[in-house]
C-alpha cells in the first residue's frame, strides 16, 4: 500500500478529518511525501507513507460535471495482487476497524477463502463505481 493507516477507529477519524480539510481548500494538499507525514503528524495520523520525502504526492478530485468524461478508476494489477494476497479465509481482515461501528460492534463471520475473495472482489468492484465518498 502507498498509504497505510493504523487500523483504528479515532486514526481513521483523524485521517478522515485531514481529507475533509484537503477538500474544503485545495491550496492545503500536500505536494511531497515529507508534506503529507508532516500534515499526517499534525493531525494525529499514524500511518506509514511509502517513497523518499522528495517523492511528489498528487491529490486529485473526481471530475463530476454531466459534460465531463464519466472515470471510473482501477487499481493497477500489482496494486489488486498485493490486496488480494492479504485475502484469508475467516473474519474479514481488510475492512477497517470503523465498519464496526456501523453495525454496534457484532462479531465478524467466518468466511470460507472463496467467500473472502468474493468480498474482496465486491469490495474493489464497489470502489471503482462509488468514488470512494
Amino acid at each position: 500500500m502507498r498509504v497505510e493507516i493504523v487500523n483504528d477507529n479515532q486514526n481513521w477519524l483523524n485521517w478522515g478529518t485531514l481529507v475533509q480539510i484537503w477538500i474544503a481548500d485545495p491550496t492545503q494538499r500536500p505536494t511531497t511525501v515529507k508534506e503529507l507525514k508532516d500534515q499526517m503528524n499534525a493531525h494525529n495520523v499514524c500511518a506509514t507513507v511509502a517513497g523518499a520525502d522528495t517523492r511528489p504526492v498528487q491529490i486529485r478530485s473526481y471530475i463530476n460535471g454531466p459534460n465531463d468524461p464519466l472515470m471510473i478508476m482501477l487499481p493497477d494489477k500489482q496494486m489488486a495482487n498485493d490486496r488480494l494476497a492479504t485475502v484469508k479465509p475467516g473474519p474479514y481482515n481488510v475492512m477497517p476497524l470503523f465498519y464496526d461501528i456501523a453495525f454496534g460492534g457484532a462479531p465478524r463471520v467466518n468466511l470460507s477463502q472463496q467467500e473472502a475473495l468474493d468480498f474482496a472482489f465486491r469490495r474493489i468492484g464497489e470502489y471503482s463505481v462509488n468514488e470512494c465518498c
